[in-house]
Formats: C-alpha cells, structure tokens, sequence
C-alpha cells in the first residue's frame, strides 16, 4: 500500500495489488480536511462531536478528490455485524441502515466505508469485474464477514475466489490490539482454531488478537490464493499522526474512510 497525492492537500492511500487493474479504492487520512482537534481534520463522524458541517465539508472534499459529488456515495450504515448489500446507480446517495459490507458490479457507483481501527476489506473480481468491501471489527471478524462477502459475491455475481483480488487496509494491528473476556470468548467459540488469532497478554485474561490474520485466513478459505491477498500492515494505534485510532486516542478521535468503484473495463 502506497500514499497517493489525491490532492496537493489531500493524501489517501491506494493498495499495490489493485494498481493496475480498472477499480478504484483509496483511504484517507487524517488529514486534508476541516475539522479542529480532536477531529482534526479529515473527519467523516458527526457522532463523535464534530460539528456536521465539518463532516459535510470533509465528505465533499474526499468525493471530490476521487471525482465524485458527496451526494453520489453509498454509505454503508455499518452497525459492527455481517450485513452485506448489493447495490446499484439507484443507490447512490443512500445510508444503507444495518450493512457492514456493500457489493456492485456497476462501474463509477462509489462505495463508502469508515473506520478508526476496525479493518477495512476490499475484494475485486478481476474476470467478471465485481466489488466488494466490508468493515470487519472484532464482531465483524468473528462473524466471518471476509468469508461472507466472498460467498455474496459469488451468489450475486458468479464470482470465483481464485479470480479475486483482496487488500486489507490500516487497522489496529495485532502488537496493539489487547482485548478483554468478552472479545477471547467470542473468538473462540467462532474462530477455530482461536490460538492462531490469539497471543497471551501480560494481564490475565486479557490476550492480543490479530485481526489481520484471521480476516486473511477467511479469504484463504474461501478459496483466495495467498498471493492475491495484500495486508496494509498499517497500524492505526501506532500512526496515529496519519490515521485516527479510537484505542489509541482514547474515542477522542474522528472516522477516516474507504472509497472504492468500479472503472470502466
């Protein structure tokens, strides 16, 4: 995953294993936007405290630095669970209520997802020419979604997992991410086998999950080859000076997002 200069003010970052194909998909940074601290500046949540009109403005300025009216995004309601839609023209300009995962097969309908830690997932079927992205946090993860919108893709589309490509994008990573009972519990009664995901804390009951690995082995799964699958590798929690990290910083933080389309074939 490389920087790319949407803007001269406005930095995003593109994955390497997409570059030549005809998709598209960026996430932004913290910066480039109009929020003051601790939103500062990129900062697409109004639910975090942020004036609304600063996240509108934000919103246009991404869109419009991808080519695209703010009024075009399809947004993705993303309530942490495994929903996942297929969507089209018509769709666009519409909150999506209760979908963590958005498909499409239609060129130029931009797909919009947000994050501040959980890991964002693309995948792209490179012979029928289909998208999909999902949000996978913990829950997300643990209810397969990666694994599902492989599957939606391949009931909606005829895709085929050895014809897709995949990225997962910055996200907490698994020397940052401790979690507590409740998360250890919910991974291994779901995830087998959970210690692949799982490595003991120094506190007891307490464990660091990667979730860039267990979203990776769904993929693998479900049938994506390991070479066609590229991992960020970009911690959130540990660059919070070009990401917003809601453990890092505490929930004083904004959303950044991911934005991605399907370019004529």
């Amino acid at each position: 995953m490389q920087s790319v200069p949407l803007t001269p003010t406005l930095p995003a970052y593109g994955f390497d294993i997409l570059a030549e194909w005809p998709v598209s998909a960026f996430v932004s940074t913290r910066q480039g936007g109009v929020s003051p601290a601790p939103w500062n500046t990129l900062n697409f949540s109004a639910a975090r405290g942020d004036d609304p009109r600063n996240v509108r403005q934000n919103l246009s300025l991404f869109a419009a630095a991808c080519g695209f009216s703010r009024r075009e995004l399809v947004v993705a309601g993303q309530i942490r669970a495994d929903g996942i839609q297929q969507v089209g023209p018509r769709h666009k300009g519409c909150r999506l209520p209760g979908q963590d995962g958005l498909t499409t097969n239609v060129e130029r309908v931009p797909l919009f997802t947000v994050y501040a830690d959980c890991v964002p997932v693309v995948a792209y079927d490179k012979r029928r020419h289909a998208l999909g992205v999902c949000h996978a946090g913990w829950q997300g993860t643990t209810r397969r979604i990666a694994r599902k919108l492989m599957a939606f893709l391949q009931q909606a589309f005829g895709a085929r997992p050895q014809d897709c490509l995949c990225a997962l994008g910055p996200s907490i990573g698994p020397a940052s991410y401790e979690v507590g009972p409740t998360v250890i519990e919910a991974v291994q009664a779901r995830l087998a086998p959970a210690d692949a995901w799982l490595r003991p804390a120094d506190r007891p009951g307490h464990a660091y999950l990667d979730l860039w690995q267990a979203n990776c082995a769904q993929l693998m799964e479900a049938g994506v080859p390991a070479r066609q699958i590229e991992i960020s590798r970009l911690d959130t929690a540990q660059r919070t000076d070009v990401f917003f990290s809601h453990r890092a910083e505490k929930g004083r933080c904004g959303l950044f997002g991911m934005l991605c389309w399907l370019d004529a074939a």
